[in-house]
């Protein structure tokens, strides 16, 4: 997503100053033409609020990504998929949420969230957030229809609210040579919200991977996994590969374009994360998805796909003929032409998108 939004900025506006204001990703290995750099104090926060907090004071926003810097024109905030009512979110954390924007706003900042999926909104504190919007966010994007049914459910004014598919669509992918030999391999890529948002158990998501992988092995096909994001995620790579003799392989510590240059060599996806599956439609690669929220298959319906969600908490026997419909090389190449045809246009879409977004950053 970082690496989408400062291609569109160095386009429009080559000499602009980027604050990158997250303690999720690393910026280090972000490689751009603009002057770029991380919130200041920022890197350190996540520690000296766990100090403060450990002597039981209060934390202190100048150490977070809730801090609100003046001279700042406009904030794009690509956070993803948070507001909603299976987050279970605190009213201090709303309520901070809310002080950051309007202080922002106070500061003469433009605030524009890029598309996400959102909801839904039927708490208290999921229906405060959707106010906080309508009072401070210039727009407002849903990645798809029924993340903005949501919005304009809990009463978000739609004056403010667009649609359009994933922006990370036209982001170049680069292969790291060192990993020639799993070029044509299917690619496997684990999420650890399948357990802890999706009700499964720990043991069930590992072994339906392992049988799936076993049985994609007995096609004569290798499969590989690939670390898409976190530690959690890591870890369930190295349990799946433990099960198998000699090491299944696992790819970890790629930046943003070799993981899409990986992706993009593999021969089909298995995927549990949400930008895993996009990476893989958006190369024409053939993919299959697991899914924790709406919005995988949303974005399947993108790609005018119906079918490719298969369901992990049942036997894998049954996801079995879709996985076997893209070994084939008939129906592999079948689905690479019609990814490869929905892509044009989405990418289009999501330039009008930018568009309307650098026409509202504009305005006075």
């Amino acid at each position: 997503m970082l690496l989408s939004i400062l291609e569109q900025i160095e386009d429009r506006y080559p000499d602009a100053s980027v604050l990158f204001n997250s303690i999720m990703s690393e910026p280090a290995k972000i490689q751009t033409k603009l002057t770029f750099k991380r919130t200041p104090l920022l890197g350190y926060g996540r520690y000296i609020r766990s100090a403060l907090s450990r002597m039981g004071l209060p934390t202190i926003s100048l150490f977070s990504e809730y801090h609100p810097l003046k001279n700042i024109d406009l904030v794009l905030d690509a956070s993803g998929f948070r507001l909603g009512d299976q987050w279970d979110h605190s009213n201090q954390y709303i309520e901070r949420l809310g002080n950051y924007y309007k202080k922002l706003k106070q500061n003469g900042t433009k605030i524009i969230l890029l598309p996400q999926a959102f909801g839904p909104f039927h708490t208290k504190m999921g229906k405060r957030s959707v106010e906080i919007l309508n009072q401070y966010a210039d727009l407002v994007v849903a990645r798809e229809s029924i993340s903005k049914k949501y919005l304009l459910e809990a009463g978000g004014k739609a004056d403010k609210i667009l649609q359009y598919p994933d922006f990370t669509l036209n982001v170049k992918g680069v292969f790291p040579d060192k990993y020639e030999l799993i070029k044509g391999y299917v690619c496997i890529i684990p999420n650890k919200k399948m357990i802890t948002h999706a009700g499964l158990d720990a043991e069930t998501y590992l072994s339906n991977l392992t049988d799936i992988i076993v049985k994609i092995k007995k096609t004569g096909n290798e499969a590989f996994l690939l670390n898409h994001e976190a530690d959690g995620d890591l870890d369930i790579c190295m349990q799946i590969s433990k099960r198998f003799d000699p090491l299944l392989p696992v790819i970890t510590g790629l930046n943003a374009r070799e993981i899409k240059g990986v992706i993009g060599a593999s021969l089909m996806v298995i995927s549990s994360r949400y930008h895993g599956v996009a990476s893989a439609l958006n190369q024409g690669i053939p993919c299959l998805a697991t899914s924790w929220s709406h919005k995988y298959e949303m974005l399947l319906l993108d790609f005018g796909l119906t079918d490719q969600l298969i369901d992990i908490r049942k036997n894998t026997g049954l996801a079995w003929p879709k996985i076997e419909g893209l070994l084939n090389p008939e129906g592999n190449l079948r689905m690479r032409q019609h990814l490869n045809a929905k892509k044009n246009v989405l990418n289009a879409s999501v330039q009008s998108m930018w568009n309307i977004i650098w026409e509202k950053a504009a305005k006075n």
